[in-house]
């Protein structure tokens, strides 16, 4: 579908809402613009989801609007910045020591293959769980009235909570995953949103490689960290908090612990 067909459809919904005609639903959006999106009828309190734009470049911080080249020089300053600081560490442990040589040998190109690409460090051209490459995960919450929200940490506004209506309208070029813990019932997931729920408003810290330190967050972290207290399980069955690298959203969607209930496969191929 053209992006000229996909404004005009957008368009056209909004304009039908501004006459007070019947506004058209994120279900049928999604219908009208053939676009692999979930069925919002489908969601559950904990579930997760993972959007995508097939074939565009993943900024490593959703949220952002920087281009590749900004997002490089963006993150080989933070880099320079990590480097300085944990080079100074006294008694650095074996972990520390091994990130300090592994992130003064990558550049940017191979870090976005290792954390939005989920590829092995080390191992190039091989890739876990295929080529798609993903940048971003939030978690569901559905208030009492049924009404679909997202929690997700971001760039510049640290850990917010806003409408999936709103978050989904941001993304109008968007494919979307959707994902649920495997054996658990909705009443433990909801345990997971009400952990989410406690680090509203905490800030956005790419660069803290502890998944249990709830001093501030990147996405999957967030994901990551809400589970684990919640629910006492390590998505991706690793129980070491202190993490050697990220954990990316891909490596979250791929977890064995993970269903994925809405899966656009190659169509969000990178």
């Amino acid at each position: 579908m053209s992006n000229h067909r996909r404004a005009f459809i957008i368009s056209g919904a909004s304009a039908l809402a501004s006459l007070g005609l019947p506004r058209y639903g994120v279900a049928q959006i999604n219908l009208l613009l053939d676009l692999p999106r979930p069925n919002p009828n489908l969601f559950e309190s904990g579930d997760f989801v993972w959007p995508k734009k097939p074939g565009a470049y993943v900024p490593y911080n959703s949220g952002s609007k920087n281009s590749p080249a900004e997002d490089r020089r963006q993150w080989e300053e933070e880099k320079d910045i990590y480097l300085q600081i944990a080079s100074r560490i006294p008694n650095a442990d074996a972990v520390t020591l091994k990130r300090i040589e592994i992130l003064r040998s990558i550049d940017h190109r191979e870090f976005i293959s290792i954390y939005a690409g989920a590829q092995q460090p080390g191992v190039p051209g091989v890739y876990s769980g295929g080529s798609v490459y993903v940048g971003h995960v939030g978690i569901l919450d559905l208030d009492n009235n049924g009404t679909p929200w997202v929690i997700e940490a971001l760039l510049r506004q640290g850990v917010v909570r806003r409408k999936y209506e709103d978050w989904i309208s941001d993304r109008s070029e968007d494919v979307v995953w959707l994902g649920r813990l495997r054996q658990t019932g909705v009443e433990s997931r909801k345990r997971v949103v009400d952990e989410a729920r406690k680090h509203l408003n905490k800030p956005y810290n790419f660069w803290n490689f502890d998944l249990n330190d709830d001093s501030g967050f990147y996405c999957s972290k967030l994901a990551w960290l809400s589970v684990y207290r919640a629910l006492g399980i390590a998505v991706d069955r690793n129980e070491s908090t202190k993490r050697l690298l990220w954990f990316s959203p891909k490596q979250f969607l791929n977890s064995l612990t993970i269903q994925k209930l809405h899966d656009p496969g190659s169509y969000a191929l990178a």
